[in-house]
């Protein structure tokens, strides 16, 4: 399939709140683009957990979901929880268009100015995308992705708590 351009994804493309009949294409998006994000940010291959492992473990099914919808075909989707960018994945045959950018923007409306969240250092196309609409890095350090070494960073709205470093993340909500 060949992306189409911007321009033209703009007038087709559809956000609305996720529903369960989604779930296959959540599945399909998450672990089609989770490999690309882990390649990124140079993590050892043995870390993926494909999302019906990850969805639980991660909070998922806590967090407020929107799609984006092109035609009948879901291409992407953001998920936040309180003001945490919990996931932000679109299919890779439809990246580059705008998509996550139009995700993104969708949930900061609702989340607001506390809005925060965690990537991959190397992951450079997400933290350029975060840049974009307002996000500064927080702090970079080593950590563990399922147990396998990575960097990690903090990215916040320079108006979100969390832009302060000693800042810890407050417990999930429901």
């Amino acid at each position: 399939m060949n992306p189409m351009p911007e321009a033209h994804l703009a007038g087709e493309l559809t956000i609305r709140p996720y529903a369960p009949a989604d779930w296959p294409a959540i599945c399909r998006i998450h672990d089609a683009a989770r490999v690309q994000e882990l390649a990124a940010g140079g993590v050892d291959r043995r870390a993926f957990r494909p999302m019906t492992e990850a969805a639980i473990a991660d909070g998922f099914f806590d967090s407020e979901t929107v799609v984006a919808q092109l035609g009948e075909r879901v291409e992407g989707f953001v998920a936040w929880n309180g003001a945490y960018v919990s996931w932000l994945y679109v299919n890779p045959s439809a990246q580059r268009h705008g998509i996550g950018r139009r995700l993104l923007v969708h949930a900061l409306q609702k989340i607001g100015r506390q809005a925060w969240t965690n990537m991959l250092v190397g992951n450079n196309r997400a933290l350029t995308l975060y840049r974009q609409v307002g996000f500064e890095v927080v702090w970079e350090r080593n950590s563990l992705c399922d147990g396998f070494p990575c960097v990690a960073m903090r990215l916040a709205l320079p108006t979100s708590r969390m832009r302060d470093p000693s800042v810890r993340r407050e417990p999930r909500t429901t």
